[in-house]
Parts: C-alpha cells; structure tokens; sequence
C-alpha cells in the first residue's frame, strides 16, 4: 500500500510532546508536524534521522504536515497508527491474511456497546467476527512488543473483547507491526493492567494475530505473519 502523496523528505529534531515532532527540511526550515500514535517510540527516536511527512497542502490546517515515518539503522518504522487500519482493509479486500481470508468486511468501527467500538465487523461462512487493530513500532533483538506505554484505550478495547468473546462472538486482536526486522511478538510485561487483562482475553477466547510489514518510503510492503509468545 502506497503511502498518501505528496510527501516530503525531512530529518527528525525531536519530540517535545507526544502528538508533535519537531522536523528539519533539506533547505534547513523548520516545522512541528502531528504525530498520529501516542506511543512511547522507545529505542526508535534518534535526533538527526530521516523522516517522512506527508503534506497536507492545507495552510490552514493546524498542522500542515503529519509524520509518517522514520529510519533507525537502516529500517524504516512507521510511525502513524491511522494508517494501519487502512493497511489492514486493504490486506482483508486483498486476502493476505490468511486467518482472516474467508472474511469480507461488513462495517468499519461498528459501535458494539455503549462508548465502545471496534475496527471492523467482518462476515464469513463461519458468521460474524469482530476485529480490533494495533500499531507496534517497537523491536529490540528481533521481538515487537505491545504497548510501549500505558494505554487506557487499549485497555478498554481488550476488556470489550473479552466480554464479546465470553458471549459467543468470534474476536480477533490484530498487531501490525510497522517495521520489517521482528521475528516474534509478544505483549510488554511491562504495563501490569494490560498483560493482566491480555492474560484473560486468551483465557476467554481472544484470537491474537501479529504481522510484521516492512516500510519503504514508498508504503508498506506486503506482511508476514509472527509468532506470537
């Protein structure tokens, strides 16, 4: 999946909040683009290396530029969690997913209870599934891992899951994670409220699925499924 144009080469400054980043252009102009995932970047962030922004060409819009990704000894990571819902839509319509590959998309973010929703509610001969997305950037010795910091959100989606699941209903979390060196996957110890409750959506029949998709700056190559520990 081709990443959205126009985009513009950049280098990294730093990150004075979690929704900015401060860029450097080639001709040594300075911007603060949005920086759409929340997460911690742990081990990811080096000042001085290439980015990727998009441009919105809107000079109106609060921030003009949205970062896309980085590159850290030689490996593109992607950086924006918006598009690996649309990553995952395009993998689903194009069945490369070959535990989802039965399934047709039926709605996206379907509201299944009250201030809860999921990504996608697919349908398939085997009735309905419920499919919830997460973006991991982070992979040291070749294991990605989720979350790389506290996520409420998260939280609240795993827990919707496992209730749906004790209920009957057939659920999947998916991780994509944005880089092509991980090997394996596995869900931080390192945030007790999450593994905790990742421990019971397993327990209550939770699928987890993880793929790995290597990043260019043209887009997102094809993906490669992970084992997950």
């Amino acid at each position: 999946m081709p990443f959205p144009k126009p985009q513009r080469d950049a280098i990294f400054l730093g990150r004075p909040q979690r929704f900015l980043a401060k860029m450097a252009f080639r001709n040594g102009t300075e911007t603060v683009a949005y920086c759409a995932n929340p997460g911690s970047f742990n081990g990811c962030l080096e000042t001085g290396s290439d980015a990727l922004l998009w441009d919105s060409q809107d000079p109106e819009r609060k921030r003009r530029y949205t970062w896309r990704a980085i590159k850290l000894d030689g490996v593109w990571i992607g950086t924006d969690t918006h598009l690996a819902n649309r990553l995952v839509e395009q993998l689903l319509r194009q069945r490369l997913l070959p535990p989802l590959k039965a399934y047709e998309i039926s709605k996206c973010e379907p509201l299944v209870r009250p201030g809860l929703r999921v990504d996608f509610l697919l349908t398939g001969p085997q009735g309905t599934c419920f499919l919830e997305v997460k973006s991991a950037t982070v992979v040291e010795n070749g294991l990605a891992r989720f979350p790389d910091s506290i996520t409420p959100r998260g939280l609240r989606h795993l827990q919707g899951l496992t209730r749906m699941a004790k209920a009957g209903h057939r659920t999947v979390l998916l991780f994509v994670v944005q880089r092509g060196d991980a090997d394996t996957f596995a869900v931080s110890s390192h945030y007790p409220a999450f593994n905790k409750a990742f421990k019971k959506a397993l327990a209550a029949g939770v699928e987890i699925i993880a793929c790995a998709v290597e990043v260019s700056p043209e887009g997102f190559c094809k993906p490669r499924l992970l084992p997950v520990l």
